[in-house]
């Protein structure tokens, strides 16, 4: 059966293509979103993940014609930008009726750069992409009125024009990203295991200044039903999950909750998340974590030196970490730490202290480059941009090259010869 809708995720710029940074989101902002309408409209949705699957433009442009689709939604952050809009202007060109609908990163940090795009419409801060997207849809099918669109801000005349106020749905309403329906080989791959990515909460209380939890999905934390998630869980070929939340431990009970229910649970599966340092404090929830098949815990750390944490407002101290770090290791889970390069006023000794401590305790690092997100603005074009990418973003660091930056984002290993 043809279907009149489409989901597209545009190939990134060179320095993010299809890496392990980026992976975890092809689950979360497309095969779940995709999951959670394709419900509610009761049918089928196309995804081209052009990204994963690294498609040639003219498949791309042929799938377009062959199927004259009513409407399409383009996930859109700062690597794809460029891409993403190029494309939408051939798509408009070939199909000028169909409407399109721009979600994910760049509406929420930039609503007003798409009032110079051709896009028909912008997801919302604070709203949960799948109300928008589905009432957009249904928009265009004529099954609703534009002004009962929830989190939908029209482009009509160059202005952004508010629709109804958008919403964040029950946990239990979230989609799951159906294995069959995106192509999971490919994410596989860009993660270097397989290994499925499931979201377990939204929201986060902390608002971190580089981060965009709470524009996506407020302040406050949802999390999915524990029954559900099992559900999924076995309903999967897949034995190794990562469980996508701003801050796992956030809620010590909902979390126990789970691996408990995973503990009862027949089918054994290994499983990572994400956390932060001062929420790590709770020994019987790690050890109950690792015996239900926590292997590895990522933790938002960026810098151990107090100055750099004081400019980016983080307020636990060095005890915390090392007694992060020593509980980890007595249950056996690996410490990742998530290190930023380029925070403000940050120095080339900072960053070496930051790589001596880490290194001390032996434990795993994984780097970007702050991204002050919240500098950009709707005058810039796409290449400026393109710039602020958590891969390569550099303001300047005394006595340190951008070379030299580069090569310990890429190369961290190696980062007493590069900082000598």
């Amino acid at each position: 059966m043809k279907s009149n809708f489409l989901f597209i995720w545009a190939d990134s710029g060179l320095s993010t293509k299809s890496n392990h940074v980026n992976a975890p989101y092809h689950f979360i902002h497309l095969g779940e979103v995709v999951d959670y309408i394709t419900k509610k409209l009761k049918q089928k949705i196309d995804i081209l993940d052009i990204e994963a699957e690294q498609t040639e433009f003219q498949d791309i442009i042929t799938k377009i014609i062959q199927n004259q689709y009513e409407a399409i939604a383009f996930y859109t952050n700062t690597e794809n930008l460029q891409n993403t809009i190029k494309l939408q202007e051939y798509i408009k060109e070939i199909l000028p009726n169909c409407k399109t609908i721009a979600y994910g990163e760049m509406p929420i940090y930039l609503p007003k750069f798409f009032k110079k795009t051709q896009f028909n419409a912008i997801v919302a801060r604070e709203c949960d992409q799948e109300v928008a997207i589905y009432d957009f849809f249904m928009y265009s099918i004529d099954q609703k009125k534009e002004e009962d669109m929830r989190g939908v801000l029209l482009i009509k005349d160059k202005q952004l024009v508010q629709c109804k106020k958008g919403e964040l749905i029950e946990a239990n309403e979230w989609g799951f990203t159906n294995i069959s329906d995106v192509p999971v080989e490919e994410y596989f791959k860009m993660e270097k295991k397989k290994q499925v990515v499931l979201t377990i909460a939204r929201g986060c209380p902390f608002n971190c200044p580089y981060c965009n939890a709470v524009l996506y999905y407020g302040k406050k934390e949802r999390r999915r039903p524990v029954e559900d998630i099992i559900k999924y869980i076995n309903s999967s070929d897949y034995k190794y999950y990562k469980f996508f939340a701003p801050d796992f431990t956030l809620n010590e009970e909902k979390a126990a909750e789970l691996c408990n229910a995973i503990l009862n649970n027949p089918k054994r599966i290994k499983w990572s998340c994400t956390t932060r340092p001062d929420l790590l404090e709770n020994e019987d929830l790690i050890k109950v974590m690792a015996k239900s098949g926590c292997y590895k815990i990522a933790i938002g750390i960026e810098s151990i030196e107090k100055h750099d944490l004081e400019s980016i407002n983080k307020r636990y101290n060095q005890e915390v970490i090392i007694k992060g770090i020593q509980l980890l290791k007595k249950y056996n889970i690996q410490y990742k730490a998530l290190v930023m390069f380029g925070v403000p006023n940050q120095t080339k000794e900072n960053i070496k202290y930051t790589l001596d401590f880490l290194n001390k305790y032996d434990v795993n690092i994984r780097p970007t480059a702050y991204t002050p997100f919240y500098e950009m603005n709707h005058n810039m074009n796409t290449e400026q941009i393109a710039k602020y990418d958590k891969r390569t973003y550099y303001e300047g660091i005394p006595k340190l090259s951008y070379a030299d930056f580069l090569k310990l984002i890429y190369d961290t290993n190696n980062y007493k010869n590069i900082l000598k």
